[in-house]
């Protein structure tokens, strides 16, 4: 039986968790029969979704492609196509008997909207296996939409979150119309639903249940299992993104430095700061109404694919009126400070590189 196992995300479930240990044990899984295929991708198969996308938006890309010329885009998808049955096959003649190629791509989900490209992934690979999977793992609504925030704060969006400002149509959301989607290409017995909740997680974490789910025996003791992360940004953090993230390109606070150079650095600075204010969520009325609104789908997928045990509607997380921190007025300052410190690393870092040149040169 060969097998592919195409792990669709959703975004925000872990899927970074899942890439990196399929990634650290690549040649591990390869001796098992397992194989996690470089050419879609080198962590995550995002030219899978390239090759699936009839126009694809230019941060899924190599830099090098650019996908608004048609006939290098063609050519790229050709190339494609050659490069990855070409490791399938490989693996596979290596593999006579039982063997499974796994894909993890969570753009597969939310960039691939239209049947057409979902279509176009199935004829690539239908040919090369005797099945194919797809395994989604579903965040509560409510819950998906803080954690998309924090990493839209972290990418530049200088907004405050509010459960009323958000558009809650299209594929981020709207689960019942991703299933039915995948559904018709690939059979509804194709699909693999999980809840991505502690409780609902084989082991309580999303690799172990990945593992189980997919089959890998993760026991063995050379297998790498990636840290956990934690994606929370404290209040002071977000306050300072934000205060960043809407300052003009211009402004002398930046000390001539592009607002791209500065961000690595900064958000690795912010990561750590702690504050007592613990998270600051919107009131739990905000969060029940937003998740009203697929309450009805979520619990026809439940009973189409969870046996009826979907997501867990308890909402006491969130406070009864919304969280009110303090106001920073120092959040000036602190940024300047930080922006200044980023800068004194860039100059030691160019004294350094400036250094070993002239010692090149002179021992040449």
């Amino acid at each position: 039986m060969k097998r592919a196992i195409l792990h669709i995300g959703t975004e925000k479930t872990g899927t970074t968790s899942i890439q990196k240990f399929l990634f650290e044990n690549r040649s591990k899984l390869s001796s098992m029969g397992l194989l996690f295929p470089a050419s879609a991708g080198f962590i995550s198969n995002q030219r899978l979704v390239v090759y699936g996308k009839q126009a694809p938006e230019p941060d899924l890309a190599d830099e090098s492609l650019d996908v608004t010329d048609s006939v290098q885009l063609d050519q790229w998808k050709e190339q494609f196509v050659l490069e990855h049955c070409s490791e399938i096959l490989a693996f596979q003649a290596r593999h006579t008997g039982a063997s499974s190629v796994i894909y993890s791509a969570e753009h597969l989900q939310s960039r691939l909207t239209k049947i057409d490209e979902i279509k176009r992934i199935a004829r690539l690979l239908r040919p090369l296996f005797d099945e194919v999977r797809v395994l989604v793992y579903l965040r509560r609504q409510d819950r998906y939409a803080l954690s998309a925030h924090s990493t839209s704060v972290r990418g530049g969006n200088p907004n405050t979150f509010a459960f009323e400002k958000l558009n809650a149509v299209g594929p981020y959301y709207d689960y019942r119309m991703l299933l039915e989607q995948w559904s018709e290409v690939f059979g509804a017995d194709a699909i693999d639903v999980r809840v991505f909740e502690k409780a609902q997680l084989h082991g309580g974490d999303v690799v172990t249940d990945f593992c189980q789910v997919t089959g890998i025996d993760d026991s063995c003791p050379s297998m790498v299992k990636p840290e956990s992360e934690n994606e929370a940004l404290s209040h002071t953090a977000l306050m300072l993104l934000r205060r960043f993230n809407a300052l003009a390109a211009n402004d002398p606070t930046l000390l001539e430095y592009s607002k791209t150079e500065i961000r690595p650095y900064l958000l690795g600075e912010v990561q750590r700061i702690q504050d007592p204010y613990g998270r600051v969520l919107p009131s739990r009325s905000s969060a029940v109404d937003f998740y009203e609104q697929f309450r009805e789908d979520n619990q026809w997928i439940a009973e189409q694919w969870l046996n009826g045990k979907g997501f867990n509607e308890d909402f006491h997380e969130y406070p009864e009126t919304a969280s009110t921190p303090p106001a920073l007025d120092d959040l000036d300052e602190r940024l300047s400070v930080l922006i200044d410190e980023f800068s004194h690393s860039r100059m030691g870092y160019a004294t350094r590189i400036g250094r070993a040149i002239k010692q090149r040169v002179s021992n040449g």
